[in-house]
C-alpha cells in the first residue's frame, strides 16, 4: 500500500455547490497513552466526495483527504504525512460512522498500528464560525487574507503575525480556528510570495515584512470597525521577532504574543539549529570549531562578511573530518539580510501586555533567550509582561510522545496558557 502524494499539512476548504451533501462527522482517537480528537467534513456531489480532516490538538484544519471512497455504507480515504500514511476505514452506522485507523510507514509501508475509532454526527451549530476572504493592499501588493468571525464576538480581536519561509495562511488557521471558537475575531493572511499573496517574501527584508504586518493590521482595524487598542497580535518565530518592532510602531496596540522568540539575530538562532542538527554526527570535541566555521558561510549570506574569508576559512579545514557537514554557499547567491535583524532593541520600547512563550526542547533558538528577553523587558520597565516556559515544547510547540510517535501534537499547555493569559488581561 503506497500512495504518491504530497501531504499539504493544512488547507483552507473551498466552498461547494449549493447541491452538494454535507455532513460533519466528530469522534476521538484512543491509544496507549492518551486520546486525539478531530472531526471530518464529508461533501457528496453527485460526481465526487470530498473529505476534510481537522484537529486542533495537531494544528491541522481542513487537510484534503485523499483516495476518497464513500458509497452508501461506508467511507475510506487517506491522510499523507511526511513519515506516516494514515488510512481511515469506516462503516456508516446509527447515523455515524465506526470504523479504525490503520497507520503505516512511507518508506517500508509497514502496518506500525491500529487505532479503532468511533465517529458521531456533529448537528448544525449556529454560532459557526464565518471566514470571510479579503484582500488588502501593501508596499504595492495584493496581498489576501481570512477574517475569522464568531457568531458572538467578545469585542477583542487577534491578529496574526506572518513566520518565516514558504509558509502561508494555512499554517496558522486551526489556531485562528480556536481563538474565534473563543469569541475573537481574528485576522490571519499570507505572506507575500506565499498562498494568494503578490510579491517575494525572499528579496524582502525585515522591515519590509513588517511593514505589510502593520497595514494588514490597519486594515483589519478599519473594515472591521475595530480601535487599536481592541487588537493584539501573535507571531511566532520569525513572527515572534517582529512583535515587539511592531508594537513600538504601534503602540496603540493592545498586547503581543512571542512565541519561540530569539533573544538574538536570526542569524544566530539558524546557527543554533544547525549546531544542535550536527553535534551528534560531529561530535563534542569538534562542534565548537565546526559551528565557528559554519558561521563564515552564514555571515556571508547576510551580507556581513566577504566571499574571501568563506573561501580562506574552507581551505583551513576542507580536510577535516566534519568538514563535509558545513554548508558552503555559492558566491552569486542572493543575499539576506533578515538574518542580521534582531527584536531586542524594541523590546526595550514597549510597554504593552507581552506574552513571551519559549519551549524547552526548541533546537532552534538559544536556550537562554527568554531569560536575556525578560532582563531587558525589566530593565526597561515593563511591569506587565508574562512568561511561560512549556516542557518537552519544540520550537514550533509541538510534542512527540516516544511511546506512540506517529502524531506530533501541540502541547498540552500551549492554547491554555495562552487563553488564560488573555482572559486575565479582560478590563
Amino acid at each position: 500500500m503506497k500512495v504518491h502524494y504530497l501531504f499539504i499539512i493544512f488547507f483552507i476548504a473551498i466552498s461547494s455547490s449549493a447541491n452538494a451533501e454535507e455532513v460533519t462527522y466528530s469522534g476521538s482517537l484512543n491509544y496507549a497513552n492518551g486520546s486525539l480528537n478531530y472531526q471530518i467534513e464529508v461533501t457528496n456531489t453527485k460526481n465526487q466526495a470530498s473529505v476534510f480532516f481537522t484537529s486542533i490538538e495537531l494544528n491541522a484544519y481542513q487537510i484534503p483527504a485523499l483516495n476518497i471512497n464513500l458509497s452508501n455504507d461506508s467511507l475510506n480515504f487517506y491522510i499523507v504525512s511526511d513519515f506516516y500514511t494514515y488510512e481511515y476505514k469506516f462503516k456508516k452506522l446509527n447515523g455515524g460512522l465506526t470504523g479504525k485507523l490503520n497507520i503505516y510507514a512511507n518508506e517500508t509501508e509497514e502496518l506500525l498500528n491500529t487505532i479503532e475509532s468511533v465517529l458521531t454526527k456533529k448537528e448544525t451549530d449556529a454560532s459557526e464560525i464565518k471566514e470571510e476572504e479579503v484582500c488588502f493592499q501593501s508596499n504595492g501588493l495584493q496581498l489576501k487574507g481570512t477574517i475569522w468571525k464568531p457568531n458572538k464576538p467578545n469585542n477583542r480581536c487577534l491578529f496574526f503575525v506572518t513566520s518565516s519561509q514558504g509558509s502561508d495562511r494555512s499554517a496558522s488557521s486551526a489556531e485562528a480556528y480556536y481563538f474565534a471558537s473563543k469569541g475573537f475575531v481574528v485576522f490571519n493572511y499570507d505572506k507575500r510570495g506565499t498562498g494568494k499573496s503578490e510579491g517575494n517574501w525572499k528579496s524582502a527584508t525585515m522591515e519590509e515584512l513588517a511593514s505589510d504586518d502593520i497595514n494588514g493590521i490597519l486594515f483589519f482595524s478599519k473594515i472591521n470597525q475595530t480601535p487599536l487598542s481592541q487588537i493584539g497580535i501573535k507571531g511566532s518565530s520569525q513572527g515572534g521577532i517582529k512583535i515587539p518592532y511592531i508594537l513600538s510602531k504601534l503602540p496603540e496596540l493592545k498586547f503581543g504574543i512571542s512565541v519561540s522568540c530569539p533573544s538574538g539575530t536570526l542569524l544566530e538562532s539558524d546557527l543554533n539549529y544547525w549546531r544542535n542538527s550536527n553535534i551528534d554526527k560531529i561530535g563534542k570535541g569538534f562542534i565548537n570549531i565546526a559551528t565557528r566555521t559554519q558561521k563564515v558561510s552564514y555571515e556571508y549570506l547576510a551580507g556581513i562578511t566577504t566571499f574571501q574569508a568563506v573561501e580562506s576559512i574552507a581551505k583551513k579545514y576542507n580536510n577535516q573530518s566534519w568538514y563535509k557537514y558545513i554548508w558552503i554557499p555559492e558566491k552569486e547567491i542572493a543575499k539576506d539580510e533578515k538574518l542580521k535583524f534582531s527584536g531586542l532593541q524594541y523590546f526595550k520600547k514597549v510597554d504593552q501586555p507581552i506574552l513571551l512563550i519559549q519551549g524547552t526542547s526548541d533546537i532552534v533558538i538559544p536556550e537562554n533567550s527568554y531569560k536575556v528577553i525578560d532582563k531587558t523587558l525589566r530593565k526597561a520597565g515593563n511591569k506587565s509582561y508574562h512568561i511561560a516556559i512549556l516542557k518537552n515544547a519544540s520550537h514550533s510547540m509541538t510534542i512527540v510522545d516516544n511511546n506512540f510517535p506517529y502524531f506530533q501534537k501541540i502541547a498540552p499547555t500551549y492554547l491554555s496558557e495562552i487563553t488564560r493569559w488573555l482572559d486575565n488581561l479582560r478590563d
